[in-house]
């Protein structure tokens, strides 16, 4: 019996791999391709986008509040015990200085209405419309800069996850490079030609390359983790990424920084138009109110619950309308110290816009900066390692030959590997100034309004 158990679960298991295996991956034939995936399906720009529904609903809610309140009404009532009152019995023909108690009214009454209310005049209602108007804007700001963020964290992780690649590439070839070295190396230590500490020093530069290459798969596994969370695609799945960033032209960038298309300065001005109108919602309050109403209603009597004949029914209808005003005159100044909490917060936000601007500004000038730089690093850092490789080919030709020492050799390699790095961190840099250039500047914005970025 527990052969068979173990037997089923091998299967199961080889079953559930083989299944796994034999999913197709989604290939990604460019960046392009990726924003589109993401913003087609990540969890926190749909969140986003509901709140806006949100906000919507909340609008036509306030903005329902200008329309008629109409409000019908309808109930029964059993009066089972009629309170009686105490009336001079000669009234009835009596003993004169006694009293008779009398029942007034009908058992069973029946009633129904329709009632109506029509705001006239209300400025703080005007308001709310505005303010929620406002809000709305908000919202879809705030929705836009959560696509923006996306795009940057999908455009940062793409760079990375080819960066890693790139560099696990080169950390291999290196340790092709080395291992071959050992190989020499052992057949010369064997001849008595090197020192136990030379072979030693290699393969201890091996060993060494072998946990760079394991770091930089950590990394580019990590990524690809962080990749999938962005795009919402099941850590199963694979994915593969076509395009090589390093080969694509750039996006057409500008040297204007247009700080109004700046998504963050966009926010804080739209905040600061909402606290203006929450100034007037609040001098609202000292405005005065009117509104108009309306009542029609029927009322029934019976002393009998189905007997609706006229000798012992009565029903009588009654209609109102009529207009209401309210004048606020005094609130122990609560208004005016609300008021005042609302103006200081004001300026609070126009301090915080200037605060922004000189931040944007910063942003940009450093990433315009960072980018001329770092093109320029890549193309040196290009040439650099041209060189490192050919000083190096050189050098391990004449160790072979016995002509140059080891000292020499690993001198020549750790030069090469140095290059390398330089170039590849300059590349990760010029990307990431280019991600940052366009956000500050305001052209991610305007690329997400007007989508051009499918260029």
């Amino acid at each position: 019996m527990n052969k068979i158990l173990f037997t089923f679960i091998v299967w199961s298991v080889s079953m559930a791999l083989n299944t796994l295996s034999a999913q197709e991956p989604i290939v990604f034939n460019t960046l392009e391709e990726t924003i589109d995936y993401a913003i087609q399906n990540n969890n926190n720009l749909e969140k986003s986008q509901i709140e806006q529904e949100i906000i919507q609903a909340q609008i036509a809610g306030v903005k329902g509040q200008a329309l008629p309140q109409i409000k019908g009404s309808a109930g029964f009532t059993d009066n089972f015990s009629i309170q009686e009152q105490q009336l001079p019995a000669e009234i009835f023909g009596g003993e004169p200085g006694t009293t008779i108690g009398v029942a007034f009214g009908n058992r069973y009454q029946y009633a129904a209405g329709v009632n109506v209310q029509q705001k006239l005049l209300d400025f703080q209602l005007f308001n709310s419309i505005k303010s929620t108007t406002a809000l709305a804007e908000l919202r879809e700001l705030q929705t836009l800069v959560t696509t923006q963020d996306l795009i940057v964290n999908i455009i940062q992780t793409y760079v990375q996850i080819q960066v890693f690649d790139k560099q696990v590439s080169l950390l291999q070839e290196n340790y092709g490079r080395t291992n071959s070295l050992i190989e020499i190396s052992e057949l010369k230590y064997s001849e008595g030609i090197i020192k136990k500490l030379d072979l030693n020093q290699l393969m201890v530069n091996r060993s060494n390359l072998k946990t760079q290459i394991e770091d930089a798969e950590f990394g580019k596994n990590q990524q690809i983790r962080l990749f999938k969370v962005l795009l919402n695609i099941p850590m199963t799945t694979n994915v593969v990424l076509v395009e090589k960033l390093e080969d694509r032209d750039p996006y057409p960038l500008s040297a204007e920084l247009l700080i109004d298309a700046n998504l963050e300065y966009q926010q804080l001005e739209q905040s600061l138009q909402l606290s203006l109108i929450d100034q007037k919602l609040i001098k609202a309050e000292y405005l005065p109110t009117l509104g108009a109403n309306f009542g029609y209603n029927y009322l029934g009597q019976s002393n009998s619950f189905a007997d609706f004949d006229t000798s012992v029914y009565q029903g009588q209808w009654s209609g109102t309308w009529g207009l209401s005003a309210s004048i606020p005159i005094f609130d122990g100044f609560q208004r005016r110290n609300r008021l005042k909490q609302k103006e200081f917060a004001t300026e609070q936000l126009e301090l915080d816009r200037e605060t922004l601007k000189l931040n944007i500004e910063k942003d940009f000038g450093d990433a315009r900066e960072q980018l001329v730089l770092s093109n320029s690093q890549i193309e040196s850092q290009e040439s650099n390692m041209t060189l490192a490789q050919e000083n190096y080919d050189g050098i391990k030709n004449s160790y072979n030959e016995g002509v140059a020492n080891l000292t020499e050799l690993l001198d020549s390699e750790f030069a090469l590997r140095q290059a390398q790095s330089n170039f590849l961190n300059a590349l990760l840099q010029s990307k990431v100034a280019e991600v940052s250039l366009l956000k500050s500047s305001g052209r991610l914005s305007q690329l997400i309004s007007n989508p051009i970025i499918n260029n």
